[in-house]
């Protein structure tokens, strides 16, 4: 935007779009691979070639966030580039619509949010091994793996037992919902516009979104 940045900023900038940028805490752009490639994810990757072309395979010498619980994976993990709870409560300009680009940070405010649950962790919905999907019908079969349960299913579990926490009311899950099963994230989670962005995010905060509804943050 033809302004100059530096320290804490252009670190921070070159961290996330790029890839090997930061050596010792310092930025080196000689260094920089353009764009997000598998080290910004799994770490330098020169021992774990070696040893994978080799037969000594005790240590595979990389980092898998496979290994990670889905609050750990989302909330810092993911959350380092795209911002958790955490990061953005230490922002000194808190609040507003521009927290919509902070994804982690939208999914952890959404309605009966666990952190816990890996089918409410990014990748539960997101593969960063292909490209993004555009198409909203894409995403349905990951809603409907919890709201797959038509109201009269969940009658009939929760008639099993009066207790709120009872297994089988339990069981029932969230219920499905009663407009439609495709394009869930047309409704439930919207595109969002900033001023002079020119570029909708969409708002990773799950909820029913009812039309002139303002943006909630």
């Amino acid at each position: 935007m033809g302004r100059d940045i530096s320290g804490d900023e252009a670190r921070n900038c070159f961290s996330c779009h790029g890839t090997a940028a930061i050596v010792n805490t310092k930025l080196a752009l000689d260094r920089l691979i353009p764009g997000v490639t598998c080290e910004a994810c799994h770490g330098p990757g020169e021992k774990h070639a070696v040893l994978m072309l080799s037969d000594m395979r005790a240590d595979s010498f990389i980092f898998n966030p496979k290994t990670l619980d889905p609050e750990t994976l989302s909330q810092e993990f993911c959350g380092a580039c795209h911002r958790g709870v955490d990061a953005v409560a230490m922002m000194p300009d808190l609040g507003g619509i521009n927290n919509v680009r902070f994804q982690p940070y939208r999914l952890y405010n959404s309605r009966s949010h666990n952190q816990k649950d890996p089918r409410l962790a990014c990748t539960a919905c997101h593969d960063p091994h292909v490209d993004l999907q555009q198409d909203e019908a894409s995403y349905d079969a990951k809603c409907t793996v919890c709201h797959a349960l038509s109201n009269a299913e969940r009658a009939a579990a929760g008639r099993q037992s009066l207790e709120a926490d009872h297994p089988a009311r339990r069981a029932a899950g969230p219920k499905a919902c009663p407009v439609g099963k495709q394009r869930c994230t047309r409704c439930h989670m919207p595109k969002v516009e900033l001023t002079g962005a020119h570029f909708q995010f969409t708002d990773h905060r799950i909820r029913i979104v009812r039309q002139g509804e303002p943006y909630s943050y």
